[in-house]
């Protein structure tokens, strides 16, 4: 445990110096802010770029969240693999990992505390994030009463931590950073497929990213999203201990 508390620590360090953290709050920070504006302002700026192009509907508070879930999904965590995709590469190519080991820190803290600091700050930075788009979602709109919008917040966040279990995986079994970002994309588009599959399509757990805006519009309801946010919880946890076995058995 003290090993545990220790390596934390220095992953902490580590990615606070090297700016990672700091990067990955702007991302989603701006995506927080700019989702509302964006949504708000689009007919305005289009209209001013293009006088005969009109907008056939005003934009609603719904269409924020559109811009939100959409980028947060896409960009937002596609920046959080790649800004992490370095985790044990980094270590493997400077030594440090053999000479941490050798002293008695075990391999599963290793793997538990890398994989607790990246959840913690994609944590951070995503509820920030949302701390963002609903406050300035809720000053631009008046009229702001939507249902679900916190737990369509939660499903989209607990993919976040099926994403990074499924990059520890990559990170342990490859040693070059594209190889596991390239991955970790790989599996999530075999997911993604699964989901095309119809008496299965149900229980996908990437319905917690592709249908927020139909349980925040009301087209969906929570039911829905229960036994997919299990399975990702459950394939969180199976992906990290697939990673602490397969690093058990890695030569460093």
């Amino acid at each position: 445990m003290s090993g545990y508390i220790a390596f934390i620590k220095k992953e902490f360090t580590e990615n606070m110096k090297n700016y990672r953290f700091l990067i990955l709050f702007a991302v989603f920070l701006i995506f927080g802010i700019m989702s509302a504006f964006l949504a708000k302002f689009t007919p305005e700026i289009l209209s001013a770029l293009a006088a005969d192009m009109e907008m056939t509907s005003e934009p609603v508070a719904l269409d924020a969240w559109k811009q939100f879930y959409k980028n947060i999904s896409g960009v937002g965590f596609s920046a959080f693999i790649i800004l992490f995709g370095s985790c044990l590469s980094n270590e493997y190519s400077k030594g440090t990992l053999v000479l941490m080991v050798t002293k008695g820190l075990s391999r599963k803290a290793v793997i538990l505390a890398k994989y607790t600091v990246a959840a913690a700050l994609m944590t951070i930075s995503y509820w920030i994030g949302y701390a963002a788009a609903y406050g300035y979602t809720a000053l631009l709109w008046n009229d702001n009463h939507l249902s679900n919008v916190a737990f369509a917040a939660v499903s989209l966040w607990i993919i976040g931590f099926l994403y990074l279990s499924i990059l520890m995986i990559g990170c342990v079994i490859f040693r070059q950073t594209f190889t596991s970002i390239l991955f970790t994309g790989g599996i999530v588009a075999i997911i993604s497929l699964l989901g095309m599959i119809e008496p299965i399509a149900k229980f996908n757990p990437l319905i917690l990213t592709s249908k927020n805006i139909d349980l925040i519009s009301g087209e969906a309801v929570p039911a829905e999203f229960m036994i997919p946010a299990v399975i990702s919880i459950a394939l969180s946890i199976l992906g990290v201990l697939i990673a602490i076995r397969l690093f058990n058995k890695k030569q460093l």
